[in-house]
């Protein structure tokens, strides 16, 4: 099981000390596949990594997951993860689903307030993009002020997931 993660088979003998952060999350998937499981629950797996060990970790975990067919469970508050690792997502606010979709639905068209300010809190490395990236951020900020404010926040108002596409369902006020 270490080989299958990329490690030596010495690396038995060590002590938990001796692993760099990288390799100890190599560990921990050893761990989990050894169970041939059909699905991991990976929360937060990389937060605690520099951002290029963090890249490794997770073209690791894509390698593994087309290898042995596995399906994961996703959690994280980096949106630039998600994105890179899930096909499907889930964005909760305050315990409550809020929207669901594929990952095109959530980046390229999201509806609820709640993702809209998650996507425009996401730093903008892509300088041909920033103008359009301001733009997002002042509408969500305006639609935030005038709309939204306390989405979730009153007591008593009901909300569920209504589909606004095959793939895409968002959090909306209960009719009635």
């Amino acid at each position: 099981m270490l080989e299958k993660v990329g490690l030596s088979p010495e690396s038995i003998y060590k002590y938990p000390h001796e692993f760099s952060g990288g390799q100890r999350q190599r560990i921990g998937i050893a761990r989990a596949i050894a169970l041939k499981p059909k699905l991991i629950i990976a929360d937060e797996p990389v937060s605690a990594l520099d951002v290029s060990v963090q890249a490794q970790v997770l073209n690791f975990m894509q390698e593994i997951q087309k290898e042995l067919n596995l399906t994961y469970l996703f959690i994280s508050h980096d949106l630039g993860i998600i994105r890179h690792m899930c096909d499907e997502i889930g964005i909760m606010y305050k315990g409550r689903y809020v929207e669901q979709g594929t990952t095109n639905d959530i980046f390229e068209n999201p509806q609820h307030i709640y993702t809209k300010r998650l996507i425009a809190a996401i730093p903008d490395m892509d300088p041909t993009k920033r103008e359009e990236m301001v733009a997002f951020r002042q509408q969500v900020k305006s639609e935030y002020e005038h709309s939204y404010r306390n989405f979730f926040d009153e007591e008593g108002l009901a909300y569920s997931l209504q589909s606004i596409s095959d793939t895409h369902r968002v959090a909306l006020p209960q009719k009635g």
